[in-house]
């Protein structure tokens, strides 16, 4: 019966993604999601204190076929996937997506470029962004 399939949050998502794909040509992505459907590549960011961290997964791509660029609190990456196949192969299900591609993803805080250091090995790119002068808290001495 129809009432067994039904799910309340059908609406929903259905209503995000529609919001997604008016307001994102208008301005930057809403981020409604923790993670945009289809995003690649699948990202962690973290914080270390005075440091920022990104990781990114990029299984099949090669070093040199990475830009990175970062800009007061906004990390840029793009990159290329060189496709593996040859017009002989024919495929049956094809989910590993080929060709270019770009992220970009804002941070709380800005970071300092001259300090950003990037490290790429097993299909992981790891990138550590020291904060900016102004976003690092001070401890105040209070004088009496």
């Amino acid at each position: 019966m129809w009432f067994d399939q039904w799910s309340p949050f059908f609406d929903m998502e259905k209503t995000l993604a529609e919001m997604d794909r008016i307001l994102g040509g208008v301005t930057r992505p809403l981020e409604l999601r923790s993670v945009p459907r289809g995003a690649f590549p699948a990202i962690n960011i973290y914080d270390q204190g005075d440091a920022a961290v990104l990781a990114a997964e990029l299984p099949g791509v090669r070093p040199e076929d990475i830009d990175l660029s970062v800009l007061n609190d906004t990390v840029t990456l793009k990159a290329q996937r060189k496709a593996e196949d040859s017009e002989k192969d024919r495929y049956y299900r094809r989910e590993r997506i080929a060709g270019e591609f770009a992220r970009t993803v804002t941070l709380p805080d800005p970071v300092n470029p001259d300090s950003v250091k990037a490290h790429y090995a097993n299909g992981v790119l790891t990138v550590r962004m020291e904060k900016a002068a102004q976003a690092k808290a001070r401890k105040i001495q209070i004088h009496s």
